[in-house]
């Protein structure tokens, strides 16, 4: 059994949010919406862009993991993920962290391209193999998301289960593994930043868009590239009337 500090009281009012996303594409539509402006960079060492602004109540800071310089492309999967998440709970103290994405879902659970899901119950990490007496937990994660059915229901979003990995593709194993655990939205952040705000304290929500599904003969990647723009623009809206719900008036961590 693992353990975590205890969680921020339900108690605590929301005042400061931070929003992560991994790409461009997925996160600038907000910036768009709720008009944030463009920030210092967090650390000249790193490529993260940083938005802020004001919405009602809530004061927002929006990071976006930027292009790795190396290959020109956005920084996804874990790695970047954990450092996002540890920098924002370290510069920003936010009150509740909101991983805001992308990802696969599956038409065995009546996923459908375009669905928003709001995380629910554990996290869990889908690809990660350890066959080592006592690391069975540590390699599934199962680090909790803080409950949101009100903030879900203001989204007009599903809830479901996220799980994380750090390939597009699937394995076998890791289909038999979704439906072990009933897997609503399989992503390449979620779970790493659950991590990081459990072992902080720090109340945490994952709002997922579907791109593709997992359990379709489609190549991933391909539905992936066609309905990336498509996804991303209802994510936006989701998470806009999310944030003005939040902003307005004062609410507190049980209210989600």
């Amino acid at each position: 059994m693992h353990t975590i500090p205890d969680p921020d009281s339900p108690q605590t009012t929301i005042e400061r949010i931070t929003l992560l996303y991994a790409m461009e594409a997925e996160g600038m539509p907000l910036v768009e919406r709720l008009k944030l402006t463009e920030q210092p960079a967090v650390d000249p060492n790193l490529t993260q862009r940083h938005f802020a602004g004001t919405v009602g109540t809530v004061s927002i800071d929006l990071l976006m993991n930027g292009v790795d310089p190396r290959c020109g492309t956005d920084r996804i999967g874990t790695d970047a993920a954990t450092l996002a998440g540890f920098i924002a709970i370290r510069k920003f103290a936010p009150d509740l962290v909101i991983n805001a994405g992308t990802c696969g879902g599956f038409q065995a659970r009546g996923g459908c391209v375009g669905d928003i899901y709001v995380s629910e119950g554990d996290c869990l990490f889908h690809d990660r193999h350890i066959a080592l007496p006592g690391f069975a937990l540590q390699a599934r994660g199962q680090w909790p998301v803080t409950p949101a059915k009100h903030l879900a229901a203001a989204m007009g979003a599903k809830s479901g289960i996220v799980s994380t990995g750090n390939s597009l593709d699937t394995t076998p194993e890791e289909l038999a593994f979704f439906a072990q655990y009933r897997v609503a939205a399989k992503d390449m952040e979620a779970c790493a930043i659950a991590q990081v705000c459990g072992q902080c304290g720090v109340p945490f929500v994952a709002v997922k868009a579907v791109t593709d599904l997992v359990d379709h003969p489609e190549p991933a990647s391909e539905a992936f590239l066609r309905n990336l723009r498509t996804a991303s623009a209802l994510l936006s809206e989701s998470m806009e009337r999310g944030i003005r719900w939040l902003g307005a008036h004062p609410r507190r961590v049980g209210d989600l």
